[in-house]
């Protein structure tokens, strides 16, 4: 048996090789992991979907074959005169993760259940994409009101007092290139 020992491997052009470099199978293996963790609170009353600011994260995929697997956790809580608020999961500017629409019944991800105004509830989403691009590519949340005449918030709950009973949350959106 032979051995090869050398301090360090380069490509032609100078850079450290790859693993598809040397033709090693990666399918299915992380190649990066980028997150964002949004501590302060947001609130919107708006019957359009809207980005939820600081809920975002940018990636770029090192291979159109890239899949991208997108996590959220999202802690939520709408007044009681905002009986309906959804959430949307979005690349770009276009809804992934989405139920069909059927006449007037929009398409969303997720929604928050509590409708008391001291509890709320979290959501989770979770989905994975194939953009099919090298470019950078931005996943964010919306949110929408679409009854009623209140608003929705995220990280706290609706009765956002200064005492004990009333904590402040976390939210998280996470998207890990997954090689194709």
């Amino acid at each position: 048996m032979s051995t090869i020992k050398v301090d360090a491997i380069k490509t032609r052009a100078g850079a450290v090789p790859t693993a598809n470099d040397i033709g090693i199978n990666v399918t299915g293996t992380v190649l990066q992991v980028v997150s964002t963790t949004k501590t302060d609170t947001f609130s919107s009353s708006s019957s359009s979907f809207t980005d939820i600011t600081g809920l975002s994260v940018a990636i770029t995929p090192t291979s159109t074959s890239s899949k991208i697997l997108v996590l959220v956790t999202i802690f939520g809580s709408q007044d009681v005169n905002a009986n309906r608020s959804f959430l949307k999961l979005v690349r770009g500017s276009t809804g992934i993760s989405v139920g069909d629409t059927a006449s007037n019944r929009p398409g969303a991800t997720s929604t928050f259940s509590a409708q008391h105004p001291d509890v709320g509830s979290t959501a989770s989403m979770n989905f994975l994409d194939s953009p099919s691009t090298t470019s950078e590519t931005t996943y964010k949340v919306q949110v929408a009101v679409t009854a009623g005449s209140g608003s929705a918030f995220v990280n706290r709950t609706e009765n956002d007092t200064d005492e004990s009973q009333m904590p402040r949350f976390a939210s998280t959106i996470t998207a890990l290139e997954i090689a194709g």
